[in-house]
Order: structure tokens, then sequence, then C-alpha cells
């Protein structure tokens, strides 16, 4: 006999990047990222993993202290995951026996640590929910491996992929849009602006840049409207050839047909941090202002919105 809805025990694990909350956190927090293999894969197996991650981030840091002391003096990433959590936790407390829990790919809680506690508690399902909308080896199968090297547990175990095109979270983008674009005097170029990955990866079969071009014509497409748009990537780091077009190049672009006024959207994020509130605030609307934009404006990422939060919560249910 099948256990009634309500008496299932099901833990729904939020699980976001990570990033430091103080500049101290800054440089462990470099180490993690540029320790995991899925991502950065340096010779020499485990030692030279080891030492080129600590090299790197110990070099890297002493740029990115100054970024994060401008927004603030560290990202509010995980304090925004975790309201998405309580209100996540809160839509579903009629539906069933549902906790919702946080964990952090780079920075605590780490994924260990969570496991380590899930396998002293009871539970029927977990269910983890990578807050990427789209899908990439570099993110969301990062979680899932590092998941898979602590896991143990005998619990139903069930994975979310994805959620880009879900039609509640499309909403939800073109709200945040919206809301910026009645703000501006005249309507502008759309540009959507997602986390640049490797070239390699999207030549090996990575999905990530077919979902997110997908993603962005069914935005443009509720929102409609006779606005212009386009694409482009930050974020990039190191030698190797990252997807592009960049965001200078594509400004540039944009310049050469006359088009002055962009609103971007972060397409990729679902929380602000430091790509959006020190990148995308500061760096690249000084860069862009000083090669001829006028208008230079940011919607806000998704966050704790109403409609995120149906999104996860309908997610969830429908498993």
């Amino acid at each position: 006999m099948e256990a009634h809805h309500d008496k299932i025990k099901t833990t729904v694990i939020l699980a976001n990047l990570g990033a430091p909350g103080q500049l101290h956190e800054v440089r462990p927090f470099l180490k993690n990222l540029f320790n995991d293999p899925d991502i950065f894969n340096f010779p020499f197996g485990k030692i030279g993993q080891d030492f080129f991650s600590s090299m790197i981030a110990y070099f890297r840091s002493i740029k990115s202290r100054k970024y994060y002391a401008a927004i603030g003096g560290g990202s509010p990433l995980h304090r925004n995951t975790v309201e998405q959590a309580e209100k996540l936790e809160s839509a579903l407390k009629n539906e069933g026996n549902y906790k919702v829990v946080v964990v952090q790919r780079y920075w605590t809680p780490m994924i260990g640590d969570v496991i380590n506690q899930l396998e002293l508690e009871e539970n029927d399902r977990v269910i983890i929910l990578p807050l990427y909308p789209h899908y990439s080896n570099t993110t969301t199968r990062s979680i899932f491996n590092e998941w898979n090297r602590h896991w143990k547990g005998r619990q139903q175990l069930i994975r979310i992929e994805r959620f880009y095109d879900h039609p509640i979270y499309i909403k939800a983008c073109v709200e945040k849009i919206k809301s910026e674009l009645k703000k501006l005097p005249r309507p502008p170029h759309l540009l959507f602006s997602a986390h640049s990955i490797p070239l390699s990866y999207v030549n090996d079969g990575d999905p990530y840049q077919t979902e997110i071009e997908n993603n962005m014509e069914m935005i443009m497409t509720e929102l409609g409207g006779a606005y212009s748009f386009s694409l482009c990537y930050q974020s990039r780091v190191g030698p190797v050839k990252w997807l592009g077009p960049s965001f200078e190049d594509e400004v540039n672009r944009l310049l050469m047909k006359d088009k002055k006024d962009i609103l971007i959207f972060p397409i990729s994020f679902v929380s602000e941090h430091l790509e959006t509130l020190y990148e995308l605030d500061m760096q690249k609307k000084a860069w862009a202002k000083k090669r001829g934009i006028k208008i230079y404006a940011r919607a806000d990422t998704v966050q704790s919105s109403k409609l995120f939060i149906e999104t996860l919560k309908d997610l969830v249910l429908k498993i």
C-alpha cells in the first residue's frame, strides 16, 4: 500500500554556486572554484589540481577582494538563496511534508556537509534542484557530480536539470524586464547577458548555448512589442576561447548601428551577485558609457519574486 501523500517526507535541495559573504572568504572560495575538475582540469592529477587552484586563487583574490569590497564587502548570493528556500518551503507547507535546504557548490554550506546531515534524518525522497535555469556541464553537472561523490543515502533521489522553459519562469523574467522598461524615456535595445563557458564545452555538445538562445526567444515572445534584442556573454576567465560574442563586442556592434540605449537582462542568473552588481552595474556600465551608450539600464534578476517561487513550487510538485 502506498504511503499517503502528506506522510511522505521530502527534502528539497536548492543548490547554487555559492559566493563569499565576507572579504576574508574570497580566497578559499576561489580555491574551491578553481579546484572543480568539471571546469578546470589541471595536469599532474590531484597534486596538480591542488597546486594550480591554490596559486590561481592566491593571485585572483587580490583583485577579487576589491570587487567584493565595491559591492559592500561580500556577495548577497547566499542570503538570497536562503530567502528563496524559506519562501519555497512556506509555499509548499499545505502540499505535504516538505523541507527545503540550501547547499552551495563552492562555499558553505557545502554539499558534503549537507549530505552528512541528511543521512542522519529520515527522508522518503530527496529532490536536488540546482538554481541554474539552463543545463551546463560547468554548472548543473558539476553539482550532480559533487553530490555523487558524497551521496550514500538510501532515499529516492530525484534531479531537476533545468527550468529555463517553464512558462511561469518566463513570466517571472518578463515581469522584471517590464518593471525596468517603465522607468525609461524611450524603448531601448534589449541586451541579454549570460555567463560565458569555454567554447570547447559547446563544441563537445554542452546544451547551454542552445538553451540560452531558446530562453531568450521565449522571453521575447512573451514580452511582445517591437523591441530589438540580442545576446552577449560575460565573465570569461583565462586564456582559452570562450563562448561569444562578448559584452564589449556586442556593444560595439550596437553602436555601429547607432543603437545607444540598452536594457540588460542577466538571463543566466536568478540572484544578484558579483557578476550583476559589480561586473554589469559598475565595470561594464563605465566602459559602455565611455564608448557612447546613452541609456544603460539593467533589469533585476528574479530573486525571490512571487512568480519565481511559483516556478520552483510547480517544479517540485510535478515530480
